[in-house]
């Protein structure tokens, strides 16, 4: 009688027995990694310049904040993060069985080995990110309270690690998942499929853009300008005559620019989410053939399933508790910034936060959750969204940033700020004179506009006589996008190809990052980059001393302190 195997759940012994159960193993750890998404969002953006807490937060949340982590602060706890961890390792293991025993074909193994790695690897590098020093296994452990035997698991420094995850990725299978014969029905065996009515292909971690950062961290910047340009190039690589060809993965001139139905009207700003139309509808808009364009990874929370989108909590004032909002400084920097066509603030901004009920609301993350037009919830129990990781303006601001340390500053001007075709024809034309072929030269197809080696040599002529079309030719940076003039010609020395100034360029990269990207999950690990790599602690440190200086917090003397030395930017590591 007690050898009856149970009716209610799967026995251990028939998991992992085909490839379905495979791709359950995978989409189980999204699923728990869904779980992680408030953390992930208080740690990579409390912690840093351009998030505060409200009148509604507890002391947890001040903690984080001021940078006054207590021993039991649960946002400060690595554990949520080795727990998921240590189920990839036992996929990982299963999955070297089941090839073993020939329960799969090797290109299903390399496929869904890769995948749950990379995840693996992107956890690790939150948890360097945050902790700095922290175990490395790779061990399928029972839990993690195994971890605690420093003996056995020792506290490996940041760039070890780093290094053990670019190996690991590096000699993987880095593409997308391929679409199987049959992509949905029982059947299918693909990951790229459709799951309770939500299509998979952008459920799934890029491994060549988490690769990317891991060459950006590690100081590999060729390297990691390499990942970063293959990603950009998905759309023209892969079927080169598509609508998408020129513009997936690139910053280029399209439906999501910052744009005015009425020129010289301020009151026409395009804030609409509902359609493809406007920078607002990045983060509103359902998927499709354009909104793929920008988006490379993103999670769905729906309304019917587990977890919970936990970023109504956390920023709405209506259904939520409104426990984050912008901070001053934020605000501060987008009103700081003048549009080309003179309207004194940066557009982004407006559509990034939002005055509901008189409180200043981040709304980038509620737009599936609020009434495209009135900002009121169309069901307060219905809490679906989206948990946005990564997009193309990440990718293009990433790739500027390798390009601007790897010495090739005009290269990080073009992508960050006027375009490739705009800075490398040395002529600056508007978006205008671009897409109607004026002030380029006649003979575009044999003139290469971007006279520099790979993975720098970005292909953006533009030419009739005959008709070529480079596959950077509509990319335009993300000032340009918002509206934004170009900056200072000064930064590259007076013009492309004479050299640059790398700080300069780099701060204008970070300061447009905090722009472009703010509350994306992004923001403390683009400011703790550049400390590290500069070997200057007060590059993050004044950040926050500003932050909650302006925002009257008392703390801000005593945050500079503790932020002013490299050991003082990590979180207590506690298990």
């Amino acid at each position: 009688m007690l050898d009856i195997a149970p009716e209610a759940q799967v026995d251990i012994t028939n998991h992992y027995r085909n490839v379905y159960d495979a791709n359950a193993a995978v989409i189980g750890i999204y699923g728990q990694l869904m779980g992680i998404a408030d953390r992930y969002m208080v740690l990579n953006e409390l912690r840093a310049d351009l998030m505060s807490p409200t009148n509604n937060a507890d002391q947890y949340l001040r903690e984080i904040s001021t940078h006054t982590v207590s021993a039991n602060n649960p946002w400060a706890d690595p554990k949520p993060f080795y727990k998921i961890i240590l189920n990839c390792n036992d996929a990982l293991k299963n999955f070297d069985i089941m090839l073993k025993d020939a329960k799969f074909r090797r290109d299903e193994y390399n496929q869904r080995y890769a995948d749950v790695a990379a995840v693996r690897a992107w956890l690790y590098l939150q948890l360097g990110i945050h902790w700095g020093s922290v175990p490395y296994v790779t061990d399928a452990l029972e839990t993690v309270e195994d971890l605690k035997d420093e003996s056995k698991f020792p506290r490996i420094p940041f760039n070890d690690m780093l290094d053990k995850l670019i190996a690991t990725l590096a000699n993987g299978y880095l593409d997308v998942y391929t679409t199987s014969a049959s992509t949905t029905g029982s059947t299918s065996t693909s990951l790229n499929t459709t799951v309770d009515g939500y299509p998979t292909n952008l459920f799934f971690i890029n491994k060549r853009c988490l690769l990317g950062d891991l060459y950006l961290w590690r100081g590999k910047y060729s390297d990691a300008a390499t990942q970063y340009r293959y990603v950009s190039e998905t759309g023209y690589r892969t079927d080169p005559g598509a609508v998408n060809a020129f513009w997936q993965y690139k910053v280029t001139y399209s439906n999501f620019s910052i744009n005015y139905s009425r020129p010289g009207d301020e009151t026409s700003l395009i804030d609409d989410n509902t359609t493809v139309t406007g920078w607002r509808s990045i983060f509103g808009a359902q998927p499709g053939t354009d909104i793929n364009s920008e988006w490379i990874w993103t999670l769905p929370f729906d309304k019917n399933f587990q977890p919970v989108n936990p970023f109504i909590d956390l920023f709405s004032n209506q259904g939520g508790r409104y426990l984050l909002t912008a901070s001053k400084l934020a605000l501060d920097n987008w009103n700081s910034q003048t549009q080309s066509n003179g309207f004194p603030y940066d557009a982004r901004g407006r559509l990034t936060v939002k005055t509901i009920g008189g409180q200043p609301v981040i709304a980038k993350q509620l737009y599936y959750y609020l009434n495209g037009t009135t900002l009121v919830p169309t069901n307060v129990l219905q809490k679906q969204g989206r948990w946005l990781l990564y997009r193309s303006a990440t990718l293009n601001l990433h790739f500027a940033e390798a390009a601007c340390r790897d010495n090739y500053v005009d290269v990080a001007y073009a992508l960050t700020n006027a375009g490739v075709l705009q800075v490398f024809s040395g002529i600056f034309p508007t978006v205008a004179a671009i897409s109607t072929g004026r002030n380029v030269p006649a003979d575009a197809t044999n003139i290469m506009i971007t006279n520099r080696p790979a993975p720098y040599d970005l292909d953006a002529r533009y030419g009739d006589v005959p008709t070529y079309r480079g596959p950077w030719h509509r990319q335009i940076g993300t000032r340009s996008r918002a509206n934004l003039p170009n900056l200072p010609i000064s930064y590259i020395n007076g013009g492309p190809g004479l050299g640059g100034d790398v700080t300069t360029m780099e701060n204008a990269i970070i300061d447009e990052d905090g722009l472009e990207l703010a509350y994306e999950g992004q923001r403390w690990g683009d400011l703790l980059r550049i400390a590290l790599r500069r070997n200057d602690a007060s590059f993050v440190a004044t950040k926050v001393y500003q932050k909650l200086l302006r925002d009257g917090n008392p703390q801000a003397g005593a945050a500079l302190n503790k932020l002013s030395s490299l050991d003082g930017l990590y979180l207590p590591f506690k298990l």
